[in-house]
């Protein structure tokens, strides 16, 4: 494992090797790229198979850290559709928080630009949260995470007909498998509720630290 004093820029660096995908030889890259724009520095968590010889990316988590308030602020993943609801989103999650934990960064918590619902779910069950949740109630553009029985739609449920309509027509709920419904059917659950837009920091540490150990320990060989 490797630390943020010997990650040079530009290049994907090895992080974590000895994991597993599926019975295929799995790595974790890091990798750090400096924005003229914006002026800051990125970090990147990259996850590679190799298979037969290829070697292939299946996605990848990125990230900012402070080093002043030694804060890392998750600005998103991306998982290529043939690595999809396999559990690697909640790899990247777990490398990401053990990343930052190993390098004292403490204070964890998302950009306000989150736009996945899916993807706030998966923080909150990392121990993440914002911190009136009594917002959730009173918010007509809370959503509700439900799944079913049957197949790995992620299905929805909005309490506003307008934030429904704009979310469904956009570019995440066409790529990323949404479904809205107006009430739960027959093998269906309700999971969790999530506001997009709002930022959603780290509460529960010991939440985090148990899961990111055990869902690393799963990809161990």
């Amino acid at each position: 494992m490797i630390f943020l004093e010997g990650i040079p820029y530009g290049k994907n660096i090895l992080y974590q090797d000895g994991l597993e995908y599926k019975g295929i030889k799995q790595d974790l890259y890091i990798q750090k790229t400096y924005f003229k724009e914006t002026g800051k520095t990125q970090y990147f968590i990259k996850s590679f198979i190799k298979d037969n010889g290829s070697f292939t990316c299946q996605g990848y988590i990125y990230f900012y850290l402070n080093d002043d308030s030694k804060a890392s602020d998750f600005i998103g993943v991306f998982v290529k559709k043939e690595f999809r609801n396999s559990g690697l989103a909640s790899l990247l999650v777990a490398s990401w928080i053990d990343f930052c934990f190993n390098n004292g960064y403490d204070f964890l918590g998302t950009n306000k630009t989150q736009r996945k619902p899916f993807l706030l779910y998966l923080l909150k069950t990392y121990g993440f949260e914002i911190f009136d949740e009594t917002i959730y109630s009173k918010s007509p553009n809370t959503i509700q995470i439900c799944r079913s029985n049957f197949d790995s739609t992620k299905y929805l449920l909005f309490k506003n007909t307008e934030a429904k309509e704009f979310f469904m027509r956009g570019k995440i709920a066409k790529e990323d498998n949404y479904m809205a419904i107006d009430e739960l059917m027959p093998g269906m659950s309700y999971l969790d509720s999530v506001l997009l837009s709002q930022i959603y920091h780290l509460e529960n540490y010991t939440r985090a630290s148990e899961k990111t150990q055990l869902v690393l320990n799963r990809h161990k060989k």
